[in-house]
C-alpha cells in the first residue's frame, strides 16, 4: 500500500473508531488479538487484509470507500 494511502487509511481507522465510543482494547478484543497488534494498523506500521478490513467496517459501520477515504 502507498504511503499516501496508509496515512488515509490510518487517520480514517481511528476516527471511525473514536465515532463508535471504542478504545483499541475493546477492538482488539473483538478481533481476536492484542492492543499493540491493532495499535499498528492506526499508526502505519501494518497494513489491514481483505478479511480484516471487511470485519472492521462492518464493526465501525462504515464501507470501505470510507475507509480509504474515497
Amino acid at each position: 500500500m502507498e504511503k499516501n494511502m496508509k496515512s488515509i487509511v490510518s487517520k480514517n481507522l481511528r476516527a471511525a473508531r473514536e465515532a463508535k465510543g471504542m478504545s483499541q482494547q475493546q477492538v482488539a478484543e473483538i478481533m481476536n488479538t492484542k492492543q499493540t497488534v491493532y495499535s499498528r494498523y492506526e499508526t502505519e506500521r501494518m497494513e489491514l487484509d481483505y478479511y480484516k478490513i471487511d470485519m472492521l467496517c462492518r464493526l465501525f459501520d462504515i464501507t470501505p470507500n470510507d475507509l480509504f477515504g474515497f
